[in-house]
């Protein structure tokens, strides 16, 4: 099983290879929609990526600021999915 800091590198990858961010120009525990970083097609590209690289097919009713309301929510989904 993957661990938390894994799944955390893993995602923080993506989202500054295909957002253009560094991993130091956004925090990690607020909304990446409201920082600038990301929009709701990002969010969508987010939910495609879980699923390629993790298995963890994102329901729509699972994109909510519950689960994708900021990275550390995302690793937090993330895992929880991943452990079942």
């Amino acid at each position: 099983m993957l661990s938390e800091k894994a799944v955390e590198d893993k995602l923080v990858a993506f989202i500054c290879g295909n957002f253009m961010v560094e991993p130091g120009e956004f925090k990690a525990d607020e909304s990446l929609v409201d920082q600038g970083v990301i929009d709701s097609i990002g969010l969508v590209e987010i939910s495609g990526f879980m699923d390629r690289e993790f298995g963890v097919a994102v329901a729509e009713k699972e994109m909510n600021r519950e689960n994708f309301g900021s990275l550390n929510k995302m690793v937090a989904f993330l895992i929880r999915r991943i452990s079942q």
